[in-house]
């Protein structure tokens, strides 16, 4: 990571119950960094995103610490991160499938903490939605989806964006074309984007750094994510292990014990 801590998440475990989501994560984010959460269903991904989105659900205890900005921030506040600009577009239910478009971009702007990203803002990130505006959310692509539940999120001028499987059942020139959106996204606003990825062909489309999750626990971490370390990260996320470590640590990457 490069400059000071913005976002930092020390020791982070979720439970469900007797079940563990997550052990002992810890990380840290710049402003204007991207970092992808990589690994294969079950890995921890979502458990790590809802818990910076300050979602709390049934049996679920939390232990560790995340602060933004200086601020420690409570478990299971939502109010509390939207307040400090987090905001999180979740892998389904993003949209109201039931309004239009332009109904629930209006949704999205009446929910802003201000005015720093507008409407226009987002139909010039996003001009498909200006073309589907009358449209309903439901009948809308995977892709159209995820732009329009993207765009809703931005409306609250966020500092922090936490996308959970942006690239999920979409095709591949879609997810190509949402990459390079997120990418002018972050280089004309300066936004944080934390990502949780299971296909590994995208990671260095989507963020500069990675951390790999099995199992609720951390397993690697790529500082400076290149496109040869993707197989390898693939084989780690697929639990074969690596066949590339020797080379690693001349990237600032760190294998985890």
């Amino acid at each position: 990571m490069s400059g000071q801590a913005w976002l930092e998440v020390e020791n982070l475990a979720i439970r469900y119950g007797a079940d563990r989501a997550v052990e002992d994560v810890s990380f840290a984010l710049g402003r204007g960094e991207s970092l992808v959460l990589a690994g294969s269903n079950g890995a921890g991904k979502t458990s790590v995103l809802g818990a910076l989105a300050g979602l709390g659900v049934h049996r679920q205890r939390l232990t560790g610490r995340i602060r933004l900005n200086d601020v420690d921030l409570p478990y299971g506040d939502v109010r509390a991160r939207i307040a400090h600009g987090v905001r999180l577009v979740p892998d389904r239910e993003k949209v109201f499938g039931l309004l239009t478009v332009a109904e629930n971009l209006r949704i999205g702007a009446a929910r802003a903490r201000s005015r720093d990203i507008g409407l226009d803002d987002v139909l010039g990130w996003f001009p498909r939605l200006g073309e589907r505006s009358a449209s309903l959310a439901g009948n809308l692509s995977g892709g159209e989806q995820q732009m329009l539940g993207i765009g809703m999120a931005l409306l609250g001028a966020p500092q922090l964006l936490l996308l959970d499987e942006p690239t999920l059942g979409l095709a591949v020139p879609v997810i190509e074309d949402l990459c390079e959106r997120l990418a002018r996204l972050r280089a004309e606003t300066g936004l944080s984007i934390i990502v949780a990825e299971s296909d590994s062909q995208w990671l260095c489309m989507l963020a500069e750094r990675a951390l790999v999750l099995d199992r609720g626990r951390l397993l690697r971490r790529y500082d400076s994510l290149a496109a040869s370390d993707l197989d390898d990260i693939h084989d780690v996320m697929l639990g074969l292990g690596s066949s590339r470590s020797a080379r690693q640590s001349a990237r600032e990457t760190h294998v985890l014990p």
